[in-house]
């Protein structure tokens, strides 16, 4: 009985584990950067993990974004100094800005969300079956994939005229990376009025009428609870690693150039790939959902933060064959969105305009099962929140990149 009681406790205290605080946590812009200080800061990034690099030492001249705990901010701010790096607080205290983020209460039903607040994954995943319930007509619920946790990954199809099994098919997903959460609110918002918007909208009931539509919320939705039940800075799955490090970067796990450049070995780095391609339960599952999709044409990947639209190749600085559509397309959506609240977005390859990144979704979904319009999309801002976006931009996120995958839409129809 006593046995009982101690293990009654243990996982009490493991289910209600405090949530990580981040009282002053300042994040650090540093830049721009030569090449000899783009290493210096990639090895202090490689020999402590304490350093929370949002966004790392890239391209020659660009900046990195890295948080930093009070005990750590003097011997950071000293290492900058030797390596005459310079530096700016760009955000003074992390905590503030995620308390202000978390909504309010709402006194929805289940099987509602806001649009305009961030939301929990069990209410994400009530809303999708209603969705599927309230538009049967068009829409249907699919299970794609599992999680290590046991959570189950739904997503909506939609198909306006299910006769035609010709139509060309086009996916986009949010969440990979647990705190990006602008990602899957976006997702959200651009699927609700997909749906609404049918028979309503012109521009959306032309797109609907000539091609599918896959969505999923919530990819990585370990991570996701995670990060709203205990660290909201968490990135990775939540599957145990040997010895005391947890997690994989699901977006280093795809078997395209699998473990290669900007991706770690390491089992307690945010891009840790994994200990073989495809070792992820929700990444397995995906792909091979996706390689299921009849005349699959468009994949996005969507994250946060620098609102960049981006195309193969990540693992390495080369040019892709379809580099002509992949760029026009990406053109036609960044103008698109641009229209809306003005917002600008850079285009190019992956490697080329953030960092090398290999494993990637949009490297394997182009380069092992041949969607030519294959995208990594990083999201609103530029770094003034970074991954802490506040609830109001969420709206306008979703409206100009609803916009924008439409236009993308198009593109892919007149030059298929």
């Amino acid at each position: 009985m006593l046995r009982l009681v101690l293990c009654c406790l243990v996982f009490a205290s493991a289910s209600f584990a405090e949530q990580v605080k981040f009282d002053g946590h300042k994040v650090y812009r540093v830049g721009p950067l030569t090449r000899e200080q783009a290493a210096s800061l990639e090895d202090l990034r490689l020999s402590n993990p304490d350093f929370d690099f949002w966004k790392p030492p890239s391209i020659l001249g660009g900046h990195a974004d890295i948080r930093v705990a009070p005990k750590l901010q003097a011997e950071f701010t000293a290492s900058l100094k030797s390596f005459n790096i310079n530096y700016r607080v760009m955000i003074e205290d992390v905590q503030s800005l995620i308390d202000v983020t978390m909504p309010k209460p709402s006194g929805l039903g289940l099987g509602q969300i806001q649009y305009d607040e961030y939301n929990k994954f069990d209410d994400i995943d009530a809303w999708v079956q209603t969705l599927a319930k309230n538009y049967s007509n068009i829409a249907k619920m699919i299970e794609v994939g599992k999680t290590y946790e046991g959570r189950t990954l739904h997503a909506i199809h939609i198909s306006a005229k299910p006769g035609n099994s010709s139509k060309p098919a086009f996916w986009m997903d949010g969440g990979i990376h647990a705190r990006e959460w602008i990602s899957p609110a976006t997702v959200i918002y651009m699927l609700g009025h997909l749906l609404s918007g049918y028979g309503q909208d012109e521009a959306i009931t032309q797109i609907l009428d000539q091609m599918d539509f896959y969505v999923l919320p919530v990819f990585n939705a370990d991570g996701y609870v995670y990060t709203w039940e205990h660290n909201r800075m968490w990135r990775k799955t939540r599957k145990p690693n040997p010895g005391s490090c947890v997690g994989t970067d699901p977006n280093r796990n795809w078997d395209w150039h699998w473990c290669e450049a900007g991706s770690s070995k390491n089992p307690c780095t945010d891009d840790y790939c994994g200990s073989a391609a495809f070792s992820e339960i929700c990444v397995k599952g995906v792909s091979d959902y996706l390689k299921t999709i009849p005349n699959l044409q468009v994949y996005i990947n969507f994250h946060s933060y620098s609102q960049l639209w981006m195309y193969p190749w990540g693992y390495e600085k080369a040019t892709t064959k379809d580099f002509a559509k992949q760029d026009g397309a990406a053109g036609a959506a960044v103008s698109a969105l641009e229209a809306v609240y003005g917002t600008k977005y850079r285009k190019g390859a992956i490697a080329e305009i953030i960092y090398p990144a290999s494993g990637s979704t949009a490297d394997w979904t182009y380069g092992a099962i041949d969607v030519v319009y294959s995208y990594g999309v990083e999201l609103r801002d530029t770094g003034a929140h970074g991954f802490i976006l506040p609830a109001k931009e969420i709206v306008p996120s979703g409206e100009e990149t609803l916009k924008a995958i439409l236009a993308l839409a198009r593109y892919a129809l007149n030059n298929a």
